[in-house]
């Protein structure tokens, strides 16, 4: 490998250098090739060094290690086209030579092939080529976690919210991720970058027990509310609420995605209308089966038939659930004052499963989310009367009396005090911890005589 200036003549014919300095070099095949650098030098010889590094992984058959890589990532277009000309770079190495817009198509034809819903495909597509055309991503080696932030700072300015940048920023990880698994790319530059917290209202939840005092009040009244009967609008709550089917999973749910077999009962959600796009199974209590079971009974579908067939597309489910909520007496918000909408109904399975014993893996399994964070933090809620059984799990410590415990141990320090100081102090113990019969500690009085 050699690095020189070229000599040319100019206009009047005088011999003169050329400004940019020039590496010389053999490749793996002996063929010689020269290729214009830099005006410094120094960083002429550091490019010279690393192609001579290539070739040479090239003739030994190896793979360019993890710095290679990472120079390669960032060489500018028409070199490494000379590159995979000389046969430097071959198979899905020669990737990175490919614009973004030709790759997005290829990500695209892989979620069509594994099912994912239309309105995910066509949504993730939309706002990749939207992030790469604002940001004038041309290639993989274009994408920078500032860029990426600063797009996301340009975003907020335009009055996106911080649901909506988190949908770009995911879908634009999503896509990265892919590439590095189909090794187009060494590594996804934004793995770290974390997404905005979601800016969404928080939905108010129901207790178990107005949840059961709603199902039971709108099919008994069974009030005629557009072309939706009360107990066909407490079947579709009591699917919601039971298995945490979302709005459009739920409207979109045919005969043929039931299963009420006794001992695997199930409902399956299609990745057509899955909300991430992916098939989803999930499985239905006892009580369910049978109200579903009479339900396909008495209007005996085809298999391609909608339940729900008296809900339009558009209807209105956060008012019909609000109608039913006053027939039946009960609050339009929960106990922390957040009002209560259809979707509530998710909020509250998620809760009444999180109230249980069930482990919380399970719970985020249920709740399809595969994010813990958004199970627990968004979603589920405590309720008040498991936050008053938890009282019970603290230590018992029977029929011990603290007070006269504590008034042993002050009599027998030795260590001098003021009188009075230690008269007053051990009054005080006494105010704050008296005999057992007169206050019981909070949470131990089932386990106190008397």
């Amino acid at each position: 490998m050699r690095v020189y200036k070229a000599t040319y003549k100019d206009r009047d014919g005088k011999r003169r250098r050329t400004a940019k300095w020039y590496v010389d070099i053999f490749d793996h095949n002996q063929l010689r090739h020269k290729i214009p650098a830099f005006a410094d030098k120094r960083i002429s010889e550091a490019l010279g060094r690393n192609i001579e590094s290539l070739i040479n992984c090239r003739s030994a058959g190896l793979e360019p290690d993890v710095k290679l890589n990472q120079w390669i990532e960032i060489v500018p277009d028409s070199l490494l086209r000379k590159f995979v000309s000389w046969g430097l770079l071959d198979g899905q190495r020669t990737e990175i030579t490919k614009l973004l817009i030709e790759h997005i198509g290829d990500y695209v034809k892989v979620l069509e092939a594994k099912g994912f819903s239309r309105d995910y495909v066509v949504r993730s597509r939309n706002r990749l080529k939207k992030i790469i055309s604002d940001c004038r991503f041309s290639y993989f080696r274009d994408i920078t976690q500032s860029a990426v932030e600063i797009y996301s700072g340009k975003l907020k300015k335009d009055g996106y919210g911080d649901t909506s940048r988190g949908h770009y920023l995911d879908a634009l990880k999503t896509f990265l991720n892919w590439a590095e698994q189909d090794q187009r790319i060494i590594r996804n530059p934004i793995a770290k970058m974390d997404k905005p917290a979601r800016d969404s209202e928080k939905k108010g939840i129901l207790t178990p027990e107005q949840f059961v005092h709603l199902i039971k009040i709108t099919s008994q009244k069974n009030i005629l509310i557009g072309r939706t009967s009360g107990q066909e609008r407490a079947v579709l709550y009591l699917l919601a609420g039971l298995t945490g089917l979302r709005r459009k999973e739920l409207l979109n749910l045919t005969w043929d995605a039931i299963c009420l077999s006794a001992d695997n009962a199930s409902v399956k959600v299609k990745a057509s209308i899955a909300k991430n796009g992916k098939e989803a199974e999930q499985p239905v209590p006892a009580i369910l089966v049978s109200v579903l079971t009479a339900l396909k009974a008495s209007v005996r579908p085809n298999a391609d038939d909608r339940v729900f067939v008296s809900f339009g597309k558009w209807i209105n489910t956060a008012g019909l659930i609000r109608e039913d909520l006053t027939v039946a007496g009960l609050e339009l918000t929960d106990r922390e004052d957040n009002e209560i909408f259809f979707h509530s109904l998710r909020n509250s399975y998620i809760s009444f499963l999180a109230n249980s014993q069930t482990p919380a893996k399970v719970v985020q399994k249920l709740a399809r989310h595969s994010d813990p964070r958004l199970t627990f933090n968004t979603y589920a809620r405590t309720f008040e009367e498991a936050e008053q059984k938890a009282m019970n799990f603290l230590p018992n410590f029977g029929n011990f009396v603290f007070a006269t415990s504590l008034a042993k141990v002050c009599r027998k320090q030795e260590i001098p005090v003021d009188n009075r100081r230690q008269k007053n102090g051990q009054d005080a113990l006494k105010t704050a911890f008296l005999a057992e019969e007169q206050i019981a500690p909070r949470g131990f009085e089932p386990l106190l005589p008397g």
